[in-house]
């Protein structure tokens, strides 16, 4: 089955797109998009392949939702996603950055849909609105 794919054109370099896309997720992460958006604190995605992805609640409660496959600042970012869905079945989320003559393209593929996960794939249809907050984030 084919990725959600979402693209857009920044007026930053791809390198600081790639930090708010990353380092400053919390600041840009709707927090609609959590187990309880009243009490959502921030969102982490430790810097490195292996690195934890998850939410922080202002009780310290933390929910992971994925797990860091590519970091390479500037260039891509990728990781397992489980949120809204069995963790035993994952999908993923691959993030290109690529420099452009006016700033760079940003370009999200939420994928690695089958037979054990694809059953949650329409639950993913915000990603336009999601990275709209992303884009206001990275160009600040």
């Amino acid at each position: 089955m084919e990725p959600i794919t979402e693209s857009r054109s920044l007026t930053c370099t791809s390198a600081g797109a790639f930090t708010a896309f990353t380092v400053r997720v919390g600041e840009w992460w709707p927090p609609s998009y959590s187990p309880d958006p009243d009490t959502l604190d921030t969102v982490v995605i430790e810097p490195m392949i292996g690195g934890r992805v998850f939410m922080r609640m202002v009780d310290g409660t933390e929910h992971d939702f994925g797990e860091v496959t590519s970091w390479s600042p500037g260039q891509i970012y990728a990781q397992t996603w489980t949120l809204a869905q069995d963790p035993e079945h994952p999908s993923s989320l691959t993030v290109t950055f690529t420099p452009t003559r006016d700033g760079c393209e940003v370009r999200l593929q939420h994928g690695g849909w089958h037979d054990g996960n694809v059953a949650y794939r329409d639950k993913f249809g915000d990603w336009a609105l999601i990275l709209d907050q992303y884009a206001e984030t990275a160009q600040d």
